[in-house]
């Protein structure tokens, strides 16, 4: 259920007030009518009243147990619901959190291509990149010096004649007096050359010297670190970032070439409840603590009261940004679900009519017998059905799709299938049309559903924009098919509302469970599971259910919550591939391959865990491990005597990071070795994805003396003009062109234009994959030089990988 579907229990509340009242009357009745049969007759109770009391307690027990059922079921969905929205949250924060890096790189690019432009220069950048208004959240912007304190003077008569615009291009320059503020000496200020301000209240004075105010940012500059911090202004706080900004726009690898090409800190200040309360649109309910942690950052904004005994949910969202979410807890028990609480309502009164029914029908009370039957079917019609629509409510689909399996179960070729429908566009209608045309297209959908079933079959509604259909389902898989592809064709047509507005963007998400199941939940569950299948492929389709989608979601969430454990207790271990140069048949490299000795599923390699591990954040921890673990390996056998080069596999997340460069400079420091005793693997796709931001990161590394090898090359489809940008020396062919090369056809030649590409380009060419003999016979008559592969090395430990140097050693010598 998402954020916009109204539980289907808050349609019925109303019909809920009649058995509530009649209880008093309803629990004294046997006994009265007890007493007056034994008083009248005298001959003990009236067979009719011991059959009725039967039918109305076992109706009760009944209800009951199926009231606890629905509760689980539903608290289970809130569950689920919550963690989509969370992460539905998040993903949009990351977006928002990328939008605002995107205006930080084109001011960065601005400044640092225009280094002594006016205050109105910027102004007019602002203006052309409409800053304030794609930026609803930026609340000021401007580029803050340093001025020794013997250029102050001169500094302020120029900016006297060049005032900063404090309310945009079109204000008058707000005059202000001569001096600093707060009026201390000091060796040098931090003064704004230019800005610009949403409004009075955003307005920064042009003479205030930040550095008296955040003595940190000259260790900033010195770090190339970006800085957070909360502001308090009037009554809200806000969120101040600076940014460092170095000629060239790339911070130097030195703390003395950062010193001299910096020119000053891009300034921001940002309300992050405006931030927060778009993402949060349409996720009711919902409270967030937005985090931001680094050694010299901080912080921490909320949006939202957390209620008590709260759900919560922890989710990386971008580059030290962490997002909580809280939501009240998924209510278990009857009496807190009041869908749970309508049918046990509805069911014990049923029961009780029921009785009553029984009862007046074996004493002759026909005029009582008329009353109950009408009291009867208006309460179980309003306790069933959904008072929207009048299709049957959660309750009733239970039960439709109970007896549905007990059918199949008596056929020898009966199935049961559920069809889960979820209305794509109803999100849309109801934001931008209004609820009212929001409860006429579910009307609609009813409608048209009903009008593509066959008689006998139930279509009913969940929740929200929520329907399923139960069928009879003898053909199977085929014929659910073709049920599933007429309802998406019916959904389809336009729908023309009350007021004659049209709606066209509506299509319907299905997913379809069949089989024999034990219980309607478990069908019901399948039929979930390969709805959210069907969206994640791109709505307006349908998916059938496998189970390899239960079983997929049970590995993933296992695996997720083990990830965190074999980063505390180090479950991890590397191995270690050779590189060889072909012509020798020597070891020149070796590649560091992790793996995850998982206490339960045995040795997993990366391909098994890496994706989780880069969605969770925790990559950023792994990555750091074994960046030490193979600087340190490298270490010991240089101590050995033992001379060879290591190289470790980086991922996008790890490059995409901001401390990336202090994770690689430490392993480096701590183990000892020469920088170009490492080689940092880096997939084609990665740099092609960001390449400009990927190119910034490995410039800085082999600024640093590592050397880059561009990986899986031949996949990421980059052009001539990209890969000399790329900062590699060496290029590592993708396995695949080894292996076409057997399959003959044109393989032959696009290696041989890709080695020839590497000299022309002065890289280094690796050809992975090599397995059989004749893909290296092949490979050396095309004149390659470095080879690996399982034919040659497998990964293997460090001992024996230390075995293999020490022969190549023994027989170069």
């Amino acid at each position: 259920m998402r954020d916009d579907d109204v539980p289907t229990g808050q349609t019925r509340s109303p019909s809920m007030g009649t058995p509530r009242a009649a209880t008093p009357a309803i629990a004294s009745w046997p006994a009265r009518a007890l007493a007056r049969a034994r008083g009248s007759r005298g001959r003990g109770v009236d067979p009719w009243l011991a059959v009725a009391a039967v039918l109305m307690f076992g109706g009760a027990f009944a209800t009951v147990a199926r009231s606890r059922a629905v509760a689980r079921s539903e608290a289970a969905k809130a569950r689920l619901a919550f963690r989509k929205s969370s992460e539905e949250v998040a993903s949009t924060l990351k977006l928002a959190v990328q939008h605002e890096e995107d205006l930080v790189v084109a001011a960065s690019a601005f400044v640092t291509s225009n280094t002594d432009s006016s205050p109105v220069a910027f102004d007019r950048w602002a203006e052309s990149v409409q800053a304030m208004q794609r930026y609803p959240e930026l609340q000021n912007i401007g580029l803050v010096t340093l001025v020794p304190a013997s250029k102050l003077a001169a500094f302020q008569t120029r900016m006297a004649a060049n005032p900063v615009r404090p309310f945009g291009v079109h204000s008058l320059p707000r005059r202000e007096g001569r001096g600093v503020l707060p009026p201390v000496k000091a060796p040098f200020y931090c003064l704004a050359v230019a800005g610009l301000a949403r409004s009075p209240a955003a307005y920064v004075p042009t003479r205030l010297n930040y550095c008296a105010l955040a003595p940190e940012m000259i260790s900033d500059r010195d770090t190339a670190s970006p800085n957070y911090a909360p502001v308090l202004a009037s009554s809200s706080t806000s969120l101040g970032v600076s940014t460092p900004v170095y000629r060239g726009g790339v911070a130097p690898p030195t703390v003395s070439a950062r010193r001299r090409a910096f020119i000053g800190w891009l300034g921001e200040l940002i309300t992050p409840n405006v931030v927060l309360e778009r993402a949060l649109a349409g996720h009711a309910g919902i409270a967030v603590r937005l985090h931001y942690d680094s050694y010299n950052s901080h912080v921490v904004f909320g949006h939202g009261s957390v209620p008590s005994r709260a759900q919560a949910s922890t989710v990386p969202v971008h580059r030290g940004w962490t997002l909580q979410s809280f939501a009240a807890p998924a209510a278990g028990s009857v009496f807190a679900n009041r869908n749970a609480l309508a049918l046990l309502v509805g069911g014990v009164g049923i029961s009780v009519m029921s009785g009553l029914l029984l009862l007046v029908l074996g004493t002759g009370r026909r005029r009582a017998l008329a009353l109950v039957r009408e009291k009867t079917g208006e309460l179980l019609h309003q306790a069933l059905h959904d008072n929207l629509t009048g299709l049957p409510n959660r309750a009733l689909v239970l039960d439709r799709a109970g007896q549905l399996l007990a059918r199949a179960a008596r056929s020898k070729s009966g199935l049961a299938g559920a069809l889960f429908v979820d209305v794509d566009g109803f999100k849309h209608v109801n934001d931008n049309l209004g609820h009212a045309a929001g409860d006429q297209l579910l009307k609609v959908v009813a409608e048209r559903l009903a009008g593509a079933i066959r008689e006998g079959d139930t279509v009913g509604r969940l929740g929200g924009d929520e329907f399923v259909v139960l069928v009879d389902a003898p053909g199977g898989k085929q014929m659910l098919d073709g049920l599933a592809d007429r309802i998406s064709r019916v959904l389809r047509e336009p729908i023309e509302l009350d007021d004659g507005r049209r709606i066209y963007s509506v299509t319907a998400s299905i997913g379809v469970a069949v089989g024999k199941y034990a219980s309607p939940e478990d069908l019901l569950r399948d039929a979930d599971l390969a709805l959210y299948a069907a969206k994640a492929a791109g709505k307006d389709r349908y998916a059938l259910f496998e189970a390899s989608m239960y079983t997929e979601l049970e590995d993933r969430l296992e695996l997720e919550s083990g990830l965190s454990t074999a980063v505390q207790q180090q479950q991890f271990f590397l191995l270690y591939q050779p590189i060889f140069s072909l012509p020798s048949r020597t070891v020149v490299d070796v590649e560091a391959l992790i793996r995850w000795k998982h206490p339960r599923r045995g040795v997993l390699g990366p391909d098994g865990f890496i994706p989780l591990a880069e969605d969770s954040g925790l990559i950023v921890a792994i990555g750091r491990w074994v960046l030490a673990q193979a600087c340190a390996q490298a270490a010991s056998w240089r101590a050995d005597g033992l001379n060879v080069a290591v190289s470790v596999n980086v991922s996008g997340y790890q490059l995409g990071r901001s401390d990336f460069l202090d994770d690689l400079s430490r392993a480096l420091e701590d183990s000892g070795i020469a920088p170009s005793s490492l080689m940092l693997e880096v997939t084609e796709t990665t740099v092609v994805r960001n390449l400009s931001a990927a190119c910034k990161q490995l410039e800085a590394a082999r600024a640093l003396g590592v050397r880059v090898a561009l990986d899986d090359f031949g996949t990421g489809y980059t052009s001539l003009s990209n890969l000399q940008r790329v900062p590699a020396d060496v290029l590592k062919i993708d396995r695949s062109f080894a292996a076409a090369l057997l399959d003959g056809g044109p393989s032959r030649h696009l290696l041989e234009a890709i080695l020839g590409l590497g000299k022309a380009l002065s890289l280094a060419v690796v050809a992975e994959g090599i397995e059989q003999q004749e893909q290296l016979d092949a490979l050396a008559a095309m004149g390659c030089e470095m080879v690996q592969g399982h034919l040659l090395g497998e990964p293997a430990p460090a001992e024996a990988t230390e075995r293999m140097l020490r022969r190549d050693t023994a027989l170069t010598s």
